[in-house]
């Protein structure tokens, strides 16, 4: 197995379903401490996109891989911020399970607890694009707030 950081919690599934325009291993040990006296250590989305202050977040894991604690707290924290709809997707090479928690306006803001069977991704693509229409017409920040 290749020379993986010891902050890659699962180095075979790692290697086995690179991230979309994966451009490497970056080592985040440098971190250990910085975050008090736990195990904390940087995480990553497996895709976000941002559209006039609203963001969809992809969380991808395998077939009924639990997402770990500490990520799905970030995933909550994020959620409640009012701002961000959370997909999880279950299937590494094609999307095989989803569920959705939508954020406020969007969807009837619908919190889905459980997986649902895909068994058709042109749904999925339907949902992203729906999101992307919410977003462009229910900005939460002016383009002349940003920096």
């Amino acid at each position: 197995m290749k020379d993986l950081p010891d902050t890659i919690k699962h180095p075979k599934t790692f290697l086995d379903s690179p991230a979309a325009g994966f451009d490497g291993v970056f080592d985040w040990s440098w971190t250990k401490g910085c975050f008090g006296n736990g195990n904390i250590t940087p995480m990553d989305f497996d895709g976000v996109v941002e559209r006039k202050g609203n963001f969809i977040i992809f969380e991808t894991k395998n077939i009924d891989t639990p997402i770990p604690d500490g990520q799905l707290y970030t995933l909550e924290s994020a959620f409640k911020l009012n701002c961000f709809t959370i997909m999880f997707i279950e299937g590494k090479g094609k999307p095989e399970k989803a569920k959705v928690w939508c954020q406020p306006g969007f969807k009837g803001g619908k919190v889905m607890d459980s997986h649902l069977v895909v068994d058709d991704v042109q749904r999925l693509r339907q949902f992203v694009s729906d999101w992307y229409v919410f977003a462009d017409n229910n900005p939460r920040i002016d383009k002349h707030d940003v920096f």
